[in-house]
């Protein structure tokens, strides 16, 4: 663009008239663009939960130590763990790994059927006994239920090396605690067993511009209704996923190219599975539309098109992305819509 003093063709008072006109059309633009920006801001602006303290909850940082993966630092009977938190574990105490066994001062049993991982290989060796204190932030909770074995994801050399945790927090902990997880600000709140009372805060949400939507919790696991590319199914809230993953026998119904990934999912047990790639059309939560990225598409066990289709896991690349906040006591996810 030219200054209007080049312009040819323009005497002094032409230019004058000008410029008064350019600043007005320029100090209107201005303020336009000022009010969209400050908007933006205040529509997607982060929501402080901070008035959770009121009603007995304790607050515990979240930490990252990859992008999409979740840890809290807690002490179990005084040994300091990394936790991963991951509402796809369904476990009501919380999971280590074996020599977390030698902390504990009350009997132990053994676990006969303690689970299976993602890729159907059975979850062995497992055994529980009570911790007397376990802390997380600023929560002391005594008498917490721990399992303890040999974790081949934890093991697994990529899992070793990046995030280097101990355990998991699962959805029946959480659950039992009325947690609250705000990926928003990256913070957990937890309010123990009879303490305090239930935070209702689907209304402030609600008027902060989120969308609300319920997930239904079965035999601790969270589930959620999904649509992707108009084919309904339903998902496992998953923040232990990193990505969201989808079985490769329900991209038909999604109508879906898929095209080759580099990337591997690592289940629990340690077991790899290749997966592959799909752009989507769309994708939805309970009826609402949300941001997300290629999808990723694996091979679930706990495919069964039959019951209720159950089609893979929502996760961390998802729920991240959307400012997603998890309240276990309400069941309701909260979400900026798109």
């Amino acid at each position: 663009m030219f200054p209007l003093t080049r312009i040819p063709g323009l005497n002094r008072n032409s230019r004058r008239t000008v410029t008064r006109h350019f600043r007005k059309q320029i100090a209107l633009l201005l303020l336009l663009n000022s009010a969209i920006c400050f908007f933006a801001v205040t529509a997607n602006a982060r929501i402080s939960l901070e008035v959770l303290r009121r009603d007995g909850y304790g607050m515990v940082e979240l930490q990252r130590p990859e992008p999409n993966t979740l840890t809290v630092s807690a002490t179990i009977n005084g040994r300091k763990a990394r936790l991963i938190v991951d509402t796809g574990w369904s476990d009501e105490g919380i999971t280590v790994e074996s020599e977390f066994g030698t902390v504990l001062h009350s009997p132990v049993q053994g676990v006969n059927r303690f689970g299976r991982s993602a890729s159907g290989q059975e979850m062995l060796g497992f055994k529980k006994g009570v911790a007397d204190t376990v802390s997380l932030g600023n929560v002391l909770m005594r008498q917490v239920p721990i399992f303890f074995g040999t974790i081949g994801g934890l093991q697994h050399s990529y899992t070793h090396h990046n995030i280097n945790a101990d355990g998991f927090i699962g959805s029946g902990f959480l659950s039992t605690c009325s947690a609250i997880i705000d990926l928003q600000n990256l913070r957990l709140y937890l309010r123990p067993p009879g303490t305090g009372r239930r935070a209702v805060i689907g209304g402030a949400l609600k008027a902060a511009g989120l969308a609300g939507v319920p997930f239904a919790i079965i035999r601790n696991h969270c589930l959620v209704a999904v649509e992707i590319n108009g084919a309904p199914g339903a998902m496992f809230v998953d923040t232990g996923a990193t990505f969201a993953t989808v079985d490769e026998r329900f991209s038909p119904q999604m109508k879906a190219r898929m095209y080759s990934s580099r990337n591997l999912l690592i289940d629990a047990a340690g077991a790899e599975t290749r997966t592959k790639l799909t752009n989507l059309g769309s994708f939805r939560i309970a009826g609402v539309n949300v941001r997300a990225p290629d999808l990723r598409v694996g091979r679930f066990a706990f495919y069964d098109s039959s019951r209720g289709k159950i089609i893979g896991l929502l996760g961390m690349d998802i729920l991240g992305k959307n400012g997603t906040i998890i309240d276990f006591g309400q069941k309701k996810l909260y979400f900026y819509p798109l």
